[in-house]
């Protein structure tokens, strides 16, 4: 039975200490909704929506947390989600400053009419 998940966007970075992420309310993030039916298919999902949020929002510094919103959490999804067995935090950079916290993320979806966010200035 496939389960709906909800992928967002946060914007964050690595620290020596672990790492940071703004988790703004009130402020969109990019997100996108996703049938799934098991964890390859959270992996190949997360990977595919953190390349599109990248390729929006070159420089950027990010982490992609999963949501289920509708039908059942595959087998382990809770166990894989807590290891981040689904590569979420892999597009946090540790090269970036606290402005990285700050920074408005373009939705990929948004930008399919050649938007693209700034590059930050290193």
């Amino acid at each position: 039975m496939p389960a709906t998940i909800v992928l967002s966007a946060y914007p964050g970075r690595c620290t020596p200490g672990g790492r940071e992420l703004a988790l703004s309310i009130g402020v969109a993030v990019p997100q996108r909704r996703v049938e799934v039916t098991d964890l390859v298919s959270v992996i190949e999902a997360v990977a595919a929506f953190g390349r599109d949020v990248q390729a929006a929002n070159p420089a950027a510094s990010f982490e992609v947390s999963t949501r289920v919103v509708a039908g059942r959490k595959p087998h382990g999804f809770d166990a894989a989600d807590k290891v981040d067995a689904f590569g979420g935090r892999v597009f946090l950079r540790s090269d970036v400053d606290q402005s990285a916290l700050h920074r408005r993320l373009v939705d990929p979806a948004a930008a399919v009419d050649g938007a693209r966010a700034p590059a930050l200035a290193q």
